[in-house]
């Protein structure tokens, strides 16, 4: 038998609000073994996130540990009581040095004036006594391992000169560089493609065997669970309603919770499925298009010294159209050019080169040179859904003036009761409780706050709407319950949606078409089927092949 790393018991964790004490999490006992993977599953809101944070103390300071909650961790043979821990000095051994977490929003846990390889060198240093070179030596070495292209330039950059999925990759290289006994992954691949998350899996499944480390794996991905986890705990309401090896829980779960998260999983077996019921005549009609790109050229410059400066194509030679009243799905590699793509679709950012072009009924946009009061018009119809939420919400303002800010900002009501009006119109219809409007974003899971951006962009009824990562945070019964809800809205209003995911199950049962992007070039566009069924390029079969499903679940040796 393996020997017992980590031991909780009868967990209970309180929080004291404004309206008084709430339970987190209540009555929660498991174990974890030496080298073994223990996955953590449940909807936003179930207490995931707080049980992994008792491991390390790092709740916030309103947190109680009410009696008998026990943890106990065990060191080359000594037992350490976790939550009886004060010194910071031990507290220091136990966060960073013993355990390591990858956190699940890497924009709000890095310093944005330090630069991202001084902090990774301030904690190598810090926990395994390496001197500035050799620790700098060793971050280069761990960027490399996840993923990163160019790891020396990366130790230069700061956490806002990174995609959503490089940052979340030097998080992981920064947890796995103190080589911890434990590693708590919080959501770890959530922001990361296909092919990078394959890479990233396979490399903690390769570090578990080489060190022993165990690991505490929380996320909403059923299929990422069914690949590297040993055993498996399911929770809701703060309580594990079901556990058990992972295979046997994924494949004849027992309790009714854990089987309506199994049905909200998408799944690539339906695509051929869902296709059929789409008619010839259908098919044959012409679409009008709401957007028209032709040869766009997106080009960063940057300064290289006094006399030098230096350029990066994002994009090249980009042309595709977007379809009125259709969900056409966006999808490529981390860096492959998508982010700066939806940035200059929405004015966000200028282009070098080319144009693009809106038709919004009567009203026509060309963005070549757009300002002024045709900018403001232009921005009540086309909105974004934020890749970050946590990083994209106003901590200052309540959810309520966060979801009315675009109406105040644009004057499409006429007075405070009008605004409240359509901000509770839309709050329930994102599956947001009424009495969450008065509280603000750091009292929410990352979930829920992906719903208030979502409903955020949809206040002002616009009708094109750029939808970057708009479910990556969201548990597999909450993203079903928001793609559905796009999906009524596009039908309803007409909506067209640009999706841009790494999670192809999701794009395949959503979208009617997709684009596919690589190193900043479109290298292939067409129906879903087309895409999904018979894709031409290499690139895009690498992309499908990796998709991490339950389909194959019955091959996983995880019993």
């Amino acid at each position: 038998m393996s020997e017992r790393l980590v031991d909780v018991k009868n967990l209970q964790v309180d929080f004291k609000t404004e309206e008084g004490w709430f339970t987190a999490v209540k009555n929660v006992s498991f174990h974890i073994e030496a080298g073994q993977v223990l996955g953590l599953v449940g909807e936003s809101g179930s207490g995931k996130s707080v049980t992994a944070k008792s491991l390390m103390q790092l709740n916030s300071n309103n947190a109680i540990y009410r009696a008998p909650s026990q943890i106990n961790l065990y060191n080359s043979g000594h037992s350490v009581p976790v939550l009886q821990l004060r010194s910071p000095k031990a507290l220091r051994q136990l966060r960073g040095g013993l355990i390591s977490m990858i956190f699940q929003e890497p924009m709000a846990s890095f310093a944005p004036a330090i630069s991202l390889g001084k902090q990774m060198v301030e904690t190598i240093q810090l926990h395994l006594g390496f001197s500035k070179h050799e620790a700098e030596q060793e971050a280069i070495h761990w960027l490399g391992q996840v993923g990163l292209t160019e790891p020396e330039r990366r130790l230069k950059q700061y956490v806002h000169e990174l995609s959503g999925g490089m940052r979340q990759r030097v998080m992981i290289a920064t947890a796995l560089s103190t080589k911890p006994k434990l590693l708590i992954a919080d959501e770890p691949t959530t922001a990361l493609d296909v092919t990078i998350q394959a890479q990233v899996l396979d490399l903690l499944l390769e570090l578990r065997q080489r060190f022993g480390m165990a690991m505490l794996f929380i996320t909403h991905d059923l299929g990422v669970i069914g690949k590297v986890a040993d055993a498996l705990c399911v929770m809701q309401s703060g309580q594990i309603v079901e556990e058990g090896p992972v295979k046997k829980t994924l494949l004849t779960p027992s309790h009714e919770y854990t089987k309506r998260l199994l049905a909200a999983v998408p799944s690539l077996k339906q695509l051929k499925f869902k296709r059929e019921c789409v008619t010839k005549s259908s098919e044959q009609k012409p679409w009008s298009s709401l957007v028209k790109v032709k040869d766009l050229d997106i080009v960063y410059e940057s300064s290289a010294g006094l006399l030098k400066r230096s350029s990066f194509t994002a994009v090249s030679a980009a042309n595709f159209e977007i379809p009125t009243g259709k969900i056409i799905g966006l999808v490529g590699e981390s860096g492959s050019g998508k982010t700066s793509l939806e940035r200059a679709l929405l004015k966000a950012i200028p282009f070098q080169a080319g144009s693009i072009h809106y038709q919004f009924n009567d009203e026509k946009f060309d963005l070549n040179g757009l300002s002024g009061s045709s900018l403001k018009a232009f921005r009540q119809h086309a909105q974004m859904v934020f890749q970050d939420p946590y990083g994209s919400l106003n901590p200052r303002l309540t959810v309520r003036d966060i979801i009315a800010e675009p109406l105040e900002a644009m004057q499409l009501t006429q007075n405070r009761n009008e605004t409240d009006l359509r901000v509770r119109e839309i709050a329930t219809r994102c599956r947001l409780d009424l009495e969450h409007l008065r509280r603000f974003p750091h009292a929410f899971s990352g979930g829920q706050r992906q719903r208030i951006s979502i409903a955020r962009a949809l206040i002002c009824r616009p009708s094109f709407i750029v939808a970057d990562e708009a479910v990556a945070a969201l548990d597999v019964s909450i993203q079903a319950e928001i793609l559905e809800l796009m999906k009524e809205l596009q039908k309803e209003l007409g909506l067209t949606i640009l999706f841009i995911s790494h999670d192809l199950s999701v794009i395949a049962n959503l979208c009617e078409q997709v684009i596919v992007m690589q190193h900043g070039k479109i290298v292939e566009q067409g129906p879903v089927e087309q895409i999904f069924l018979e894709p031409k390029e290499d690139y895009t079969r690498n992309l499908i092949s990796a998709i991490p499903t339950l389909d194959n679940l019955g091959e996983i040796n995880a019993s």
